[in-house]
């Protein structure tokens, strides 16, 4: 079986999981201030745990967004948490993958149809299309995501 089929299968599965996270709005104060608080720990003592000061603890909760994933890991271990982040696709990846070829197919379709007008050939078949994204699937998916 192609090996990136049975990645594409695994990943959906995986994402699968995530998809319902999708939804989830952050706290107002964001998660580390949130979390921090509902533990009952200051500022100070969270600071002390991850080996950082008080005003850096500070400065993260103001602007969490813009944090490191490695510095996020840091402080969610001292709020004995796990930090988990993940890609959750808005369609399937199959459907992105298809949506793309089909894109693709469709820019290769309109340069040969505006060459084959003067020749009164149109390529019109309603199938070409499809078939020819599939094709492109199976044999150069790389291509797709070309200019």
């Amino acid at each position: 079986m192609n090996k990136r089929l049975i990645l594409l299968r695994a990943l959906t599965r995986k994402m699968g999981n995530l998809a319902q996270l999708r939804d989830t709005q952050p706290p107002k104060q964001g998660w580390i201030a949130a979390v921090r608080q509902a533990l009952g720990m200051t500022a100070k003592q969270l600071a002390e745990r991850v080996g950082l000061s008080q005003p850096r603890i500070a400065k993260m909760e103001l602007n969490e967004n813009n944090l490191k994933i490695s510095t996020m890991k840091k402080i969610a271990a001292g709020l004995d948490c796990d930090f988990v982040y993940g890609f959750v696709p808005k369609n399937s990846l199959q459907k992105t993958i298809n949506r793309q070829a089909r894109k693709k197919v469709e820019a290769i379709l309109s340069n040969v149809n505006t060459n084959m007008a003067l020749e009164d050939q149109l390529a019109d078949d309603p199938h070409i299309l499809t078939d020819m994204a599939d094709e492109l699937i199976a044999k150069n998916i790389k291509r797709i995501w070309d200019k």
